[in-house]
C-alpha cells in the first residue's frame, strides 16, 4: 500500500511539473509516467475533433495517424464505446474545465451475453491482444479519451482498480484544465499583442465554444449599446455565452482561417479574425477575435491605390488588407515572413495617416472599382 501511495505521490508530483513545460499534454511522456508509477503498460491515447471525426493515436507500439490504411477506420462505426463517450459529452456539453471522472467500463456497455463475441473485443484483440478495457473521456467533446487494457488472463478491472483509475482522472483532469489554462494565457496574450498592433481598441476574444476569454471596455460598451447593460453579467471564459453565436454565425462562414468575417449590426461594424492551434496528434483548438467599429455615416473621399505614397510592396499589402486577408495569409501568399507584414502594415499606416485596418478600409471603400 505505500508502494502504491508513493507511486500516486510522484505521479501527481511528475504531472505537476508536466503541465508547466509540456507543449502537448495527452503524449507518450503521460503514458510513460502511468506504467511507471501505477504500472498501466497497455493504454491507448485516442484523438478526435470536437465532431467526432478520428485523427490518430498514441499508444505503447507508438503514434499512428488516420489514413486510408488506419485499422480504426474500418471498426469507427461498430465502436459503440467512442459512441457513447461522444454523445453523452455532448449532451453534458464536457470542456477542458471538467474534473468530475468519466469512465467507461466496455463489459458495462456492452452486455456480458454479447461481450465475447461483439466487435469491440474482436477489434481491441486482433489490435492490442487485450481484451477488457475502461476508457477515460477528457476535454471539448470527450475528444480526447486514454483507454486502459488487461488481456483474457488478467480478468476484467476490479472495484479497487477502477477506484485507482477514477483517482488517475481526477489528476490528469485538473492537470489539463490547469495546462489548458495557461496555453490559452499564451494565445490570447498572442492574440492582443496583433490587435494592438491594428490599432483597433474595441476587441473580443474567443475560443470556438463561444467563451469570451477576453475583452476591452471600449467592446462592452459597445456591446451593451446593442445588447442593453445585462451583457456585461453574460461575459465569461468558463461558461457560453449564448449572443456569441448571433456575432460568430454558422461554421460556413467561418471555415476559412484566412478571410476575415465582416458582420454590421446596429450600425456597428464587426469583423471576426480566426486563429487555429494545431497539435501533432491532428487536433485543431480555434479561437475567434472580434473587432468593433462604429459605422459611420459621412463618405470619405475616394483613392486609389496608386494615388497613395506607397511602394508597389505596400500597395499589395493594402490591397489584400482590404479584401479581409490576416496577417499570417498575407505572409503565406507574398512569401515573407509574418514581422514583414507587420512592418510594412506600419508603414502604411503611417503614409496613409491611418490608426487601424478599419480607417485603412474606409479611406480605400469608396473607390470607384
Amino acid at each position: 500500500m505505500k508502494e502504491e501511495h508513493a507511486g500516486q505521490v510522484n505521479f501527481f508530483s511528475e504531472i505537476s511539473e508536466y503541465q508547466i513545460s509540456a507543449r502537448e499534454f495527452f503524449s507518450t511522456v503521460l503514458l510513460d509516467y502511468l506504467a511507471k508509477n501505477f504500472g498501466w503498460e497497455k493504454v491507448l491515447i485516442s484523438y478526435f475533433d470536437t465532431q467526432g471525426k478520428f485523427l490518430s493515436w498514441t499508444s505503447w507500439q507508438g503514434i499512428l495517424m488516420d489514413c486510408a490504411e488506419h485499422p480504426y477506420r474500418a471498426f469507427f462505426a461498430n465502436d459503440v464505446v467512442r459512441h457513447i463517450i461522444y454523445q453523452e459529452a455532448v449532451r453534458d456539453q464536457l470542456t477542458y474545465f471538467n474534473v468530475e471522472p468519466r469512465l467507461y467500463k466496455s463489459t458495462d456497455i456492452i452486455t456480458q451475453r454479447d461481450y465475447e463475441h461483439s466487435a469491440y473485443v474482436r477489434f481491441t484483440e486482433e489490435n492490442f491482444q487485450m481484451h477488457y478495457s475502461t476508457t477515460l473521456a477528457f476535454g471539448m467533446n470527450g475528444y480526447i479519451q486514454v483507454a486502459f487494457f488487461k488481456n483474457r488472463e488478467q480478468g476484467d478491472f476490479t472495484e479497487e482498480e477502477i477506484g485507482q483509475l477514477n483517482e488517475i482522472y481526477v489528476y490528469l483532469a485538473n492537470s489539463y484544465k490547469n495546462f489548458k489554462k495557461f496555453e490559452q494565457a499564451k494565445i490570447v496574450q498572442n492574440i492582443q499583442n496583433e490587435i494592438i498592433a491594428s490599432g483597433e481598441k474595441a476587441y473580443l476574444v474567443t475560443d470556438d465554444f463561444m467563451h469570451i476569454m477576453s475583452y476591452s471596455q471600449t467592446a462592452l460598451k459597445c456591446l451593451k449599446d446593442i445588447l442593453g447593460a445585462a451583457i456585461a453579467e453574460q461575459i465569461s471564459s468558463t461558461t457560453p455565452c449564448s449572443w456569441l453565436p448571433f456575432l460568430l454565425g454558422g461554421e460556413e462562414e467561418l471555415a476559412s482561417t484566412e478571410r476575415v468575417q465582416t458582420k454590421i449590426i446596429k450600425n456597428y461594424i464587426f469583423k471576426i479574425y480566426t486563429y487555429d492551434q494545431t497539435y501533432s496528434n491532428g487536433i485543431i483548438d480555434r479561437y475567434h477575435w472580434i473587432t468593433i467599429s462604429k459605422k459611420e455615416e459621412e463618405k470619405l473621399p475616394a483613392y486609389s491605390l496608386e494615388s497613395l505614397p506607397l511602394t508597389a510592396t505596400e500597395q499589395r499589402v493594402a490591397e489584400l488588407m482590404y479584401h479581409g486577408l490576416t496577417y499570417k495569409a498575407i505572409a503565406d501568399k507574398m512569401v515573407v515572413s509574418y514581422h514583414t507584414v507587420k512592418k510594412h502594415v506600419q508603414n502604411i499606416y503611417t503614409k496613409c495617416g491611418v490608426n487601424s485596418r478599419f480607417e485603412l478600409y474606409k479611406l480605400l471603400d469608396n473607390r470607384e472599382n
